[in-house]
């Protein structure tokens, strides 16, 4: 009697177990199964958030001799998406046609939010706050990551071809107020190291010699424009940062220098 009572204990405490751990495989399998959606969902919604803004832009000029432009952005309606979009960038030619952000105060919080600031692997076009928002800066970085969809800065990868190098000579950027122009004059693979946290291109001395440094420096990846002179004192650099393609830990640049600055048409 005793011992069919211990059986029935056990019999009864296993079931209880084994509901137990049912119970606990149910619940993971429900949020690993929740996970996955919203994973799907935030990925497709910043895909489609991403296209859907284009519709906000009619294709800009690229005479880079007019005396004013009409300024091919609705910037007001990209403001109704997020007030942090102030500027954008155009590459003709290639699929780089994007609005860019700056946040205030985390200047990683682009790198995984959409242009609506909700939360997107894929990230968005950005700046960060050591650079001014007009485009002053003796050197301005924008930010975008190198997506296997092709998408935000995936294309400056190909710059490593000499021949996509040679056709594409100008990245537009548009703001509110002004149409400027960078004709591209060298696209690198670069280290991991932080451009304006370790090179002050405010003194013309370090400007220099950062290029002198990186400037035809032999590379199959590296492609640099002929006879190219570059003075601390009065250019303007813009730099296209992603990662480079195969290997993560370093970037590839794609730089400009300001060629034509067009105010907006009254």
């Amino acid at each position: 009697m005793i011992i069919m009572e211990l059986f029935s204990l056990r019999y009864n405490m296993s079931k209880k177990l084994l509901r137990t751990i049912l119970i606990i495989v149910a619940i993971i399998a429900l949020c690993v199964i929740a996970y996955c959606g919203w994973y799907i969902w935030q990925y497709w919604h910043g895909h489609e958030l991403g296209d859907s803004l284009k519709d906000n832009w009619g294709g800009g000029s690229e005479d880079i001799t007019a005396k004013s432009v009409e300024i091919p952005v609705d910037f007001d309606s990209l403001h109704e998406v997020n007030p942090e979009i102030y500027a954008w960038i155009y590459i003709p030619g290639t699929d780089i046609s994007y609005p860019v952000l700056q946040h205030d105060g985390d200047n990683g919080y682009y790198t995984r939010r959409a242009e609506d600031g909700n939360y997107f692997t894929g990230g968005c076009i950005y700046s960060e706050n050591y650079n001014k928002k007009d485009f002053s800066d003796p050197m301005t970085v924008l930010y975008g990551h190198n997506l296997r969809s092709g998408k935000m800065f995936a294309q400056l990868n190909d710059f490593s071809d000499v021949n996509v190098f040679d056709e594409h000579r100008y990245i537009y950027i548009y703001t509110p107020d002004k149409m400027l122009v960078y004709e591209i004059f060298a696209a690198y693979p670069f280290s991991h190291r932080h451009l304006l946290l370790n090179y002050d291109f405010t003194d013309p001395a370090q400007f220099d010699a950062f290029f002198d440094d990186v400037m035809y420096k032999p590379g199959l990846s590296s492609n640099f424009m002929d006879n190219v002179e570059l003075d601390g004192t009065k250019d303007k650099i813009l730099t296209l940062s992603t990662c480079l393609r195969g290997d993560n830990q370093q970037r590839y640049l794609v730089q400009g220098r300001l060629i034509s600055e067009i105010p907006a048409k009254k």
